[in-house]
């Protein structure tokens, strides 16, 4: 019996990401030997048992499609710089959806798994991080390869429905834009990051200072950032609006596991208002209550439905409000990555890139091996990106001084 080819239409979640052909590198550094043969054999029995990693999308006239591809996921190897994880690395859609890039530099090198948005999002991604690093170290030690081999991922959409989640109003129908040409397509920008990462003795004390005060990490980076961003645009707090996302896999009945969808997130939307003080734990707190009101009323679980059913009540997402958009992304903390003696695993970082007209700069937030990192993901030479980087040093500072 023939196997038949797998095929699907990428969902409006997916495609969004598809229509900027946006990867998104999962950057670790690594300190000591690195085997490229033993890293091949790991990332392409890895890519068997995530198929979608081997996947491409097609465009067609009906819309992004998901499918089957022939062609193998790029593994490089090249000496270069760390701190330029996808430099040289050759990223296409329609070809393949995940590429491995290895930049060396003696016994230090970066190691990045790029993988296409519409496919996986941050929490997905780590989880085949882990994966793969856990297959290394079996194929350097000699330990037979057996991952099995997992389903394509579903879009949040259908993960909903089957949940009993649907939009608050019907959607709208909109057909898909027509695929623009080669020659009209924004030219790809490439975020390698600047991180800002805290020491440990640094995030004890944020960690400490959040069960003092009831507030997550994720609150109170929230709030240094915000500080932040209205100093360096000089613009009033009150007329930023805080983006981030939510995942939703362990808020769904039943759970969902890390690599059963693709993009299974919520979108929500923040506003300081003029009763908040300008203090990073107060405003952290008001970021953790509006969460909690919105989950229990299951309109975070719900946003990215409405964004598309009622694109004109999506207002943090409205495209009109990108100059005071401040995007932060939570990767939360980083699962254990095992690797074999005489290799460790130091950072973690994210990297990007994707075809944009308009360029603009976000954070992600990361926890690895027991450190806090702020990623600052904006365009190579933009001028503001040494002020930012030290305007949010001291906002964070003034968090874990003395505490």
């Amino acid at each position: 019996m023939t196997r038949t080819a797998f095929r699907r239409a990428l969902a409006p979640s997916e495609s969004i990401h598809a229509a900027k052909e946006a990867y998104i590198g999962y950057t670790v550094r690594a300190a000591g030997r690195l085997d490229p043969e033993a890293l091949t054999t790991a990332f392409e029995a890895v890519c068997r048992a995530y198929p979608h990693l081997s996947a491409r999308v097609e465009s067609t006239g009906e819309g992004a499609v998901l499918t089957e591809s022939g062609a193998r996921p790029e593994i490089r190897f090249a000496d270069g710089d760390p701190d330029r994880p996808l430099a040289g690395l050759d990223l296409d859609q329609s070809r393949s959806l995940s590429a491995l890039n290895i930049v060396r530099d003696g016994d230090e090198a970066s190691a990045c798994l790029a993988i296409q948005h519409s496919v996986a999002d941050a929490h997905h991604a780590t989880a085949i991080l882990e994966a793969l690093w856990s297959a290394y170290t079996d194929v350097v030690e000699g330990v037979p390869l057996d991952l099995g081999r997992h389903p394509y991922p579903r879009s949040l959409e259908d993960l909903l429905a089957e949940r009993g989640i649907h939009a608050s109003a019907p959607a709208v129908p909109v057909a898909p834009p027509p695929a623009a040409p080669p020659s009209s397509r924004p030219d790809p920008v490439v975020r390698h990051v600047v991180q800002l990462r805290l020491t440990e003795a640094e995030t004890t004390a944020l960690v400490n200072l959040g069960h003092r005060e009831k507030v997550t990490i994720n609150g109170l980076v929230s709030g240094a950032v915000l500080l932040a961003e209205a100093e360096i645009r000089d613009m009033p707090l009150t007329d930023l609006v805080h983006r981030y996302s939510v995942n939703l896999r362990s808020r769904l009945t039943p759970p969902v596991g890390a690599t059963e969808g693709t993009n299974v997130l919520g979108g929500v939307g923040f506003k300081v208002t003029d009763d908040l003080p300008p203090d990073a734990v107060a405003i952290g707190r008001a970021i953790g209550a509006q969460l909690r009101a919105g989950l229990a009323d299951g309109s975070v679980q719900r946003s990215i439905l409405d964004m598309f059913s009622r694109p004109a009540a999506a207002k943090p997402w409205d495209p009109k409000l990108a100059l005071a958009v401040v995007s932060i992304m939570n990767w939360g903390v980083a699962p254990p990555l095992r690797t074999p003696d005489g290799l460790r695993l130091t950072n973690l970082h994210s990297a990007s890139r994707m075809r944009e007209t308009t360029a603009l700069g976000g954070y992600v937030l990361t926890s690895f091996g027991g450190r806090v990192g702020i990623d600052l993901g904006w365009p190579e030479g933009d001028p503001s990106l040494p002020q930012r980087v030290d305007c949010l040093r001291d906002r964070l500072a003034r968090l874990t001084r003395d505490l």
